[in-house]
């Protein structure tokens, strides 16, 4: 592509010659005004008048070129934070995306019939209460459960929390997108089937958060284990988390809008009128002034 110099260079070369040969001016009306044609001093005054009004345009140019190089410093400020939180954004929903995962699976096959047997076949308590009588004669009970009936009471707080911490990231960011907070909502129909979860120790929020009673879950794992595996297993509230969490990862790439979307058609707008496209626009531009002044 011609530099814009060369096309000026052109351009004067080709004046020189129509006005030296008598081609360019044909009448007393033309570019250097009547009854000037004999005139070499008022030639060269009227091409460095040209070349002047040249250095103008190009300076006007150079100038608009400077407050438009500071916005394309700014948009690409924004673009850089707009990156920035997006991947923030990622990071926190695949990590809590993970923890939840696993949690889940930890108790979709969880087997709650967590009773040991002696050798004589009988089955070990899971809950002891021992009493103990002060001095003052006030008596203390104190509560012991197996290891394994912890390790099970441990596997579904283990989880609430985890679906909590779901339910918290999809509120935090709920005015980043539609869709996240869609994902929101989702995680909150643990209300739907709230009297089965409260039965063994699961209280509901009403914005869908669990909270777990332990005693009251130890006390349900104990002597009901298999009501609890149905409203937890992957028939239950486990199988209702592996549903939404595949929701959300199959959503994934649309839940953080584009920067486009979100920062609007300044920015495209502030993009075409940066860099190498406006300076080929405003070198044409000048050219262009230039031949309609000489012609």
């Amino acid at each position: 592509m011609p530099t814009v110099n060369n096309m000026l260079g052109g351009t004067y070369s080709l004046y020189k010659s129509a006005y030296n040969n008598g081609t360019l001016f044909k009448s007393n009306t033309g570019l250097l005004g009547s009854n000037t044609f004999g005139s070499n001093n008022r030639t060269q005054n009227s091409i460095a008048s040209l070349w002047s009004n040249y250095g103008s345009f190009n300076s006007n140019a150079a100038s608009a070129l400077s407050g438009l190089s500071e916005i394309r410093g700014n948009v690409s400020s924004l673009v850089e934070s707009y990156d920035s939180t997006k991947a923030t954004f990622y990071g926190e929903f695949d990590d809590t995306m993970d923890e939840l995962s696993k949690a889940t699976a930890n108790i979709k096959d969880y087997n709650f019939d967590v009773r040991q047997y002696d050798d004589n076949g009988e089955a070990i308590p899971l809950i002891t209460t021992n009493q103990t009588v002060g001095e003052d004669g006030a008596i203390t009970e104190t509560t012991t459960r197996t290891k394994e009936l912890d390790a099970a009471v441990k596997a579904v707080s283990d989880f609430a929390k985890s679906y909590n911490n779901a339910i918290n990231f999809f509120a935090n960011n709920n005015d980043v997108s539609k869709r996240v907070g869609r994902m929101q909502t989702m995680f909150a129909d643990t209300t739907y089937r709230k009297a089965n979860y409260e039965a063994i120790g699961l209280n509901i929020g009403t914005d869908g958060r669990i909270t777990v009673d332990e005693d009251k879950l130890a006390n349900a794992i104990a002597n009901d284990p298999n009501r609890v595996a149905s409203a937890l297993g992957r028939d239950g509230l486990s199988g209702k988390a592996e549903s939404h969490i595949s929701t959300a990862n199959g959503q994934r790439s649309q839940l953080f809008p584009s920067a486009q979307t979100l920062i609007g058609k300044d920015l495209a707008s502030a993009s075409l009128y940066t860099g190498a496209g406006y300076r080929n626009m405003s070198s044409y531009m000048n050219v262009g002034n230039l031949i309609n002044m000489m012609f």
